[in-house]
């Protein structure tokens, strides 16, 4: 796990693109060609997301191939998960395109409640979409922190990492009224517009 602590990194990674080759390349090495045709994207486009990338020390050149008269990179991510810190996200609020990532973002957060039965009306959107962002930025703060405070790094594969410190991050959250004050509207929300009780028994 690399948290990214850099606004202009943190900017990098609004950009669905390169999220998506960071993906796949955090997995296994690929070269530009090899990236252009599983994401059906213009290869000398790739290369240029490749190089932003790797300026940016979020990939490195794991090795290089002779392909006729060309020599052909290959490239991995430096880490299998990246976070990007809630500290890049206050101080990119007023960003344009940072926040408009995070709009884009939180919208289809709303969207997704319709997944699940819970269809919000265009009046209740505004308050909604507030909730949302109010839990995704506490979420990413506790999530950091525990990361941050971990005394070793077993290898327990990476799911269940990930697992185990959303568990441990929401237990931390259960402690902070304004969370919970914040998931008691929400809930309150998602129970009047939706056909089932969204409680835990």
């Amino acid at each position: 796990m690399q948290i990214i602590t850099d606004p202009e990194v943190g900017k990098l990674l609004a950009d669905d693109t390169r999220r998506r080759i960071l993906r796949i390349i955090s997995q296994e090495e690929m070269s530009a060609t090899d990236l252009a045709k599983k994401l059906d994207k213009n290869h000398s486009s790739i290369v240029h997301h490749l190089n932003t990338l790797l300026d940016a020390g979020l990939i490195e050149v794991t090795k290089q191939e002779q392909v006729r008269n060309m020599i052909q990179p290959y490239y991995m991510a430096v880490s299998e998960d990246f976070h990007v810190s809630y500290r890049v996200t206050e101080a990119l609020e007023e960003d344009p395109d940072y926040s408009a990532w995070t709009d884009t973002y939180i919208e289809r957060l709303v969207e997704g409640l319709g997944m699940y039965g819970v269809e919000i009306p265009v009046e209740a959107k505004p308050k909604v979409k507030q909730l949302l962002l109010r839990c995704h930025i506490y979420n990413k703060r506790a999530y950091e922190e525990r990361i941050l405070r971990k005394n070793n790094d077993k290898d327990i594969g990476r799911y269940a990492q990930r697992s185990i410190a959303h568990i441990v991050s929401h237990v931390q959250l259960l402690n902070n009224a304004e969370y919970r004050k914040n998931i008691d509207e929400l809930r309150a929300i998602m129970n009047k517009y939706s056909g089932s009780t969204w409680n835990v028994e």
